[in-house]
């Protein structure tokens, strides 16, 4: 058929008129020009032929009783079923203030009564047309979407899998670190959607940032891997002291994933892993190090990162020396509060003891 849609279906036209002779002038036309009409004497019958199908166009008849043309237009406009079929108003009242208040409810167009074949015919074409371009676009749309979301998926993916490498070198370095990280990671993220419904934090706190404190935290301890192993140790002199390379793991961290991310620099997740692993050992009294630096001058991922490494490292390896339960880590936490920790992050991560992970 010469008027069917491109997909394929005739268009179906909604004919709204309480009088008898005006639907069987526009339903004649309406078959004339290839399309199927759907006639309704009132505004209910209308409702019901809508709920079976939806029809491409709406002729709408101004004046009907019980409920005018009007207000079948703006109940129409409300519901997202319909809100998006175009309404042509059919009127012998066709003074500006009339047409105003019809386009201000949603209306396309008016055709004047008494009707011409002429004006009829292309003011439904043409309006049908704009509706199946419409339709095609909002169509394009969601497939444009969709490919991009995927792309950026599969983008995000290949950024965290940078990390997981990075982070399994970390692993096989020192294999007591695999739980670690792996309870740092849970307990930041949990740590962080907590925050966020803070008042201190909620313009801080987004969505992304709890997926990206989530990976980046797996990272703050890469610094080891500069650390010397035990045989090491032994054949360094003695000006190399153990406990001053551990002290600086965590500058030395923040320069290897630097220079990642200087060959990255995409990566949406390492300026984060940078900041947690250069501060995971800072103190809110400007005690830890780097030194001279505290409070919130911290990075908040660090500050995040610090409590729940610090309670990871606390409970240790079940039966390990050394190691605290999880009622004594959290008790030690709470003392530092203010001293060691942020107050605020210390106060949230206390209420939600029982989601916690642990060693």
């Amino acid at each position: 058929m010469e008027n069917a849609s491109k997909s394929g279906k005739t268009p179906q036209i909604l004919i709204v008129d309480d009088v008898e002779t005006n639907l069987l002038i526009l339903e004649n036309m309406i078959e004339g020009m290839g399309y199927i009409p759907k006639c309704a004497a009132n505004a209910a019958k209308a409702a019901a032929l809508i709920s079976e199908s939806l029809p491409q166009l709406v002729l709408l008849d101004v004046f009907m009783p019980e409920m005018d043309g009007y207000e079948f237009c703006e109940r129409l406009k409300s519901n997202p079923v319909t809100r998006d079929i175009p309404v042509i108003f059919i009127s012998a009242a066709d003074s500006s203030e009339d047409k105003v208040k019809g386009f201000k409810l949603g209306a396309v167009d008016y055709i004047a009564k008494p009707f011409e074949l002429t004006e009829v015919t292309m003011r439904v074409n043409n309006h049908l047309k704009l509706h199946e371009m419409q339709q095609e676009l909002e169509m394009s749309n969601r497939r444009l979407h969709s490919v991009i979301s995927s792309q950026a998926r599969r983008i995000e993916d290949e950024q965290k899998n940078i990390l997981y490498a990075l982070a399994a070198l970390t692993e096989q370095r020192d294999s007591d670190t695999a739980d670690h990280m792996e309870n740092v990671a849970y307990n930041c993220r949990m740590l962080a959607q907590s925050l966020q419904f803070s008042p201190e934090f909620t313009e801080e706190i987004s969505e992304s940032f709890i997926d990206t404190i989530e990976v980046a935290s797996r990272l703050h301890d890469i610094g080891k891997l500069r650390v010397p192993t035990d045989d090491e140790i032994e054949e360094v002199s003695a000006e190399n002291q153990e406990g001053k390379q551990v002290r600086h793991h965590a500058e030395q961290g923040a320069e290897i994933l630097e220079r990642v991310y200087q060959n990255t620099p995409g990566n949406s997740f390492l300026p984060m892993a940078i900041e947690i692993a250069r501060y995971h050992h800072a103190c809110w009294d400007g005690s830890g190090y780097p030194g001279g630096i505290s409070g919130k001058d911290i990075p908040l991922s660090a500050r995040i990162a610090i409590v729940a490494d610090n309670y990871d490292t606390l409970t240790g390896e079940e039966g390990q020396e050394g190691a605290y339960s999880p009622q004594e880590s959290l008790r030690i936490i709470k003392e530092g509060s203010g001293a060691y920790f942020d107050p605020d992050i210390v106060s949230v991560f206390l209420k939600i003891k029982n989601q916690l992970r642990h060693s």
